[in-house]
């Protein structure tokens, strides 16, 4: 049953920049754009690589060891072409919540 998780303090969370939080054996990449916070797995489903460790463009988390971009948003592959070898490599996304000052995430 999914469950409100607390993750940081709004203010530790800046800008266009990435902080990865642990809840149960997940670790999840929080993304401030544009005021609002997304929250994804952080882990490409490609082979596995740390997304926290990718480039921010505009709504598109690229992954650093392939280049794979995501959308931050909804999880999708933004990428196409004939090198994308899965059927639908997508990242799992979670809802958050700003309150009081604190950001959770609904794990």
């Amino acid at each position: 049953m999914p469950e409100w998780v607390f993750a940081i303090k709004q203010d530790d969370l800046k800008e266009e920049k990435i902080k990865v939080i642990k809840s149960g054996n997940k670790q999840i990449a929080l993304i401030k754009k544009d005021n609002k916070v997304y929250a994804l797995l952080n882990e490409c489903p490609h082979e596995g690589c740390p997304l926290k460790n990718g480039t921010l463009e505009d709504y598109t988390l690229k992954c650093a060891c392939h280049n794979w971009g995501f959308d931050i948003r909804t999880g999708e592959n933004v990428d196409t072409g004939e090198y994308i070898d899965m059927d639908d490599p997508k990242v799992e996304t979670f809802e958050t919540m700003i309150k009081d000052g604190n950001i959770s995430v609904l794990v």
